[in-house]
């Protein structure tokens, strides 16, 4: 094993492998005929460079020095890996193999299983939409996100109890998924958080009051175009379906978004990356869309981004390695969702900054909602050892990355609520003024409502302040 790679050339080395990668298979009609998946040992940034000059598809999340990498390998790829005479062992024998076994079993389906027991299309998500708001009218509503580059329609789901409290009060935490399209699971781990808090509700008290006191936005398909295209064409595709009119395809959404967007650390200014970052930030109608169902909310608490594979929860930045502001905070809620997530299944979920936990990403979307919008975010990518996962994997996944998800919900909406509302009910009213007079009359610590360490006539000016500014 060769030694004394510093940090600083592998996080270049990792960008630059990503920037020039090209996609394995460019005509959509293709197979991936004689297609293997190789974890390759990478000891220098000489042979991240290698690998990239061969034009191999990475698809290990995380280059570390002395660990294999796995690339996806044409025929001829795997030829010139031969040549380089790096040292490799073969993880997938036969990709196209593979990939028609789970398209045989699709097609077959499984009789009268479960919802979750199976990947689902485009169509089959959106008909489940329907069908978490028929099921829960109370609670649950379908909406429109807007229109992708094809004129398909993204689609969410909103979980609020507009019965309870004033809407205006309330935090909005907003969960998204698949903007990389191979990623399946991704929208299944999203689309199982829905169903158990509609389940939930009204019978979990922790659950009744996260839905009752914020409002949960869900968008299971930020990629709706690419999803398609990989269920009909091209398993393994990745971006959006953008004509870069260049002969290449598709810009990834996830380094289209504003904050770092256009620097060579962590994404592309070339048509045929998979990280290339398009044009100009926010030049792809599915970046527009979801950051304008953003803006639309005044009280943007929290925002997650579900991805696949490699395990990993994810906080800012991606575009610098410098530590985000409320680094402390993001370091404790990743290890509290680390700590849940295991205790689930005992799998472990490494936590930490994605500029250094993974590796540099200029224009992610998490940057964007904590540089922008302040609201506190984690990309979480899901289990599996490639984008092609058996079935069987998809509840044990949702089941441990759900409880994590309602912790940092639940978080978010008792951080951000407005601090005037001192009974905790989702409303601004007189309630509220005799709730903490009754508390600074009894010298409870609640009523320190400036955090000066002491209760007296100061914190009824500014509590009764606050209040006077209402939500």
């Amino acid at each position: 094993m060769r030694q004394g790679v510093r940090a600083a050339g592998w996080a270049a080395a990792v960008l630059i492998s990503q920037a020039g990668a090209q996609p394995a298979v460019q005509d959509a009609k293709a197979p991936y005929d004689g297609f293997r998946v190789v974890a390759v040992e990478l000891d220098s940034v000489a042979d991240v460079r290698a690998m990239q000059a061969i034009g191999a598809d990475q698809w290990s999340h995380r280059v570390r020095e002395g660990q294999p990498t796995d690339f996806m390998v044409s025929p001829d790829q795997l030829a010139e890996l031969d040549r380089l005479g790096l040292p490799y062992a073969v993880t997938i024998e036969d990709v196209q193999g593979m990939i028609d076994e789970e398209r045989t079993r699709l097609r077959l389906g499984g009789g009268t299983r479960g919802w979750f027991d199976d990947f689902k299309d485009l169509d089959a998500i959106n008909a489940q939409l329907d069908a978490f708001a028929a099921s829960r009218p109370d609670i649950a509503e379908t909406f429109d996100v807007g229109l992708t580059i094809e004129g398909r329609t993204m689609r969410g789901l909103r979980i609020a109890n507009d019965a309870f409290g004033d809407g205006t009060c309330k935090p909005t935490i907003l969960i998204n998924a698949c903007q990389h399209a191979r990623e399946w699971i991704a929208p299944m781990v999203g689309m199982y958080a829905a169903d158990r808090l509609l389940a939930e509700h009204g019978v979990d008290q922790a659950i009744t009051d996260l839905v009752n006191r914020s409002e949960i936005l869900l968008v299971p398909v930020a990629n709706p175009d690419g999803y398609s295209f990989t269920w009909t064409s091209q398993r393994l595709w990745r971006k959006n379906r953008r004509n870069n009119g260049n002969g290449t395809i598709g810009v990834d959404l996830n380094r289209n978004w504003g904050v770092g967007w256009g620097m060579n650390n962590g994404s592309s200014g070339s048509g045929s990356s998979e990280i290339y970052r398009g044009t100009a930030p926010f030049s792809e109608p599915e970046t527009q869309i979801l950051k304008a169902l953003a803006e639309a909310q005044p009280r943007l608490a929290a925002q997650v981004d579900l991805h696949s594979y490699g395990q990993l929860i994810l906080a800012p930045w991606g575009y610098t390695g410098d530590l985000p502001p409320d680094h402390a905070t993001f370091q404790q809620l990743g290890g509290e969702m680390q700590q849940i997530i295991r205790s689930v299944n005992g799998r472990t979920y490494t936590h930490g900054p994605c500029y250094t936990a993974l590796y540099p990403i200029s224009g992610g979307e998490g940057d964007w909602f904590w540089g922008d919008r302040e609201a506190h975010n984690f990309l979480i990518e899901l289990r599996g050892n490639n984008f092609v996962l058996p079935p069987q994997e998809i509840i044990p996944n949702a089941e441990e990355v759900y409880p994590a998800l309602v912790h940092f919900m639940s978080w978010a909406r008792q951080t951000r609520r407005p601090p005037a509302d001192f009974n905790d009910d989702a409303a601004m009213n007189t309630l509220d003024v005799l709730a903490f007079l009754n508390a600074w009359g009894a010298g409870d610590g609640s009523a320190d409502f400036n955090d000066d360490g002491s209760v007296n006539t100061l914190d009824v000016l500014e509590f009764l302040n606050a209040w006077a500014a209402g939500c």
